[in-house]
């Protein structure tokens, strides 16, 4: 099969990694079609002067794309990935003249993550319903549209009014050559370990209100990581005098080694609408290594795991997150059977070899129908 994957993806985002690393495992011949324009810190593209400079960027790169697109010989399937919304209208296009189908793994929503999760826009602004114009759009336009979870194909479905064609769910899953058992690591019973990129979703708050209710049984809580809700982090660390252990980034190579020491893993606990929909890279990383995880339930975590391979508490409940982790500490027969059933799940659902034959039966759904 041929694959021109094409639009303003910026490789180095976890997702897109993931794509081409089951592109890689496929017998896919993939031409690669690409504009730089979004850049790593989309967070700030949220500002009215980098709006502009990137309005202008965007016109530019939109234009070469299409250039590049058209002269390009027909694949069997297009590509588009994170984060793709304004890259479907023009792959559509060109994809619809050379009558082939386009396959989308928008990966998230852009109102959802702008709007609910971050609050960078109100819903009812202008630029509040023009995003989720912009999400249905970008979803109707794709032949088959791709996504992490269910909760979050629901979305794309709500979003689209209902008007998705193709469907499939391809979940996160973790680096396997990265997140796996580390035997020689010696385990430390009385260490709690979160890392994330301090979204909001991820619910820092309340991992900081349970490890001071932790605390005073001598559990210990390292929260590893950086980003947009560090500013939260220290206020609430500050507010409850909790002597949080935060070493800020961590070379990834060293991460795994450093997650393993700890006796329970968190995932996140955020209690947005988002938050329920997702299923993070830091919870399979953690199944990976073979740890016991703790994280929120929801739609999302529910439809791809059951109970016994985790521990599933409400969401943005600091008392139920601090039982929850006490009776896995207290329990290291209980911790270590989550523990194995959880390494068992990801083994057989959720390892790359899996999801690569998942996403490739995408790519053959969308140029069958």
């Amino acid at each position: 099969m041929r694959v021109t994957w094409a639009g303003t993806f910026e490789p180095s985002f976890s997702r897109n990694r993931k794509l081409q690393g089951f592109l890689d495992r496929s017998d896919a011949r993939v031409d690669i079609v690409r504009e730089d324009l979004w850049g790593m810190d989309r967070v700030s593209l949220a500002s009215d002067g980098i709006r502009i400079r990137l309005l202008v960027k965007g016109l530019v790169a939109y234009a070469k794309l299409f250039v590049r697109l058209a002269l390009l010989g027909r694949p069997d399937v297009y590509l588009v990935s994170y984060p793709g919304w304004f890259d479907m209208p023009i792959v559509a296009f060109v994809a619809f003249f050379k009558r082939r189908p386009v396959v989308f793994d928008p990966f998230i929503s852009l109102s959802d993550t702008t709007i609910s999760d971050r609050g960078l826009f109100e819903a009812d602004s202008a630029i509040g319903r023009l995003s989720r114009w912009i999400d249905g759009l970008s979803v109707r336009l794709a032949d088959v549209v791709i996504a992490d979870t269910p909760a979050h194909l629901d979305l794309f479905r709500e979003l689209s009014g209902g008007n998705l064609r193709g469907t499939a769910v391809v979940p996160l899953g973790a680096d396997d050559d990265v997140f796996r058992p580390q035997a020689d690591t010696q385990i430390d019973n009385s260490l709690v370990a979160f890392h994330g990129t301090f979204v909001p979703l991820q619910g820092l708050v309340t991992i900081v209100e349970a490890a001071a209710l932790l605390e005073p049984h001598g559990v210990r809580v390292l929260i590893v990581g950086d980003g947009q809700d560090r500013p939260v982090l220290e206020a609430a660390i500050e507010r409850t005098g909790v002597a949080v252990e935060t070493p800020g980034l961590v070379p990834l190579e060293e991460l795994p080694g450093l997650i393993s020491s700890a006796a329970v893993c968190l995932g996140v606990f955020g209690d947005s609408a988002k938050a329920g929909r997702v299923v993070p890279h830091k919870v399979y990383e953690c199944l990976a290594l073979g740890k016991a995880v703790v994280t929120r339930e929801g739609p999302a975590i529910q439809g791809l795991l059951m109970d016994g391979e985790l521990v599933l508490v409400p969401p943005g409940d600091a008392d139920a997150l601090a039982t929850a982790v006490l009776g896995l500490i207290n329990n290291p027969k209980m911790r270590d059977e989550i523990a194995a059933a959880g390494r068992k799940a990801y083994v057989e659902r959720f390892h790359e070899k899996t999801l690569a034959i998942a996403f490739y039966q995408s790519l053959e759904l969308a140029t069958s129908a």
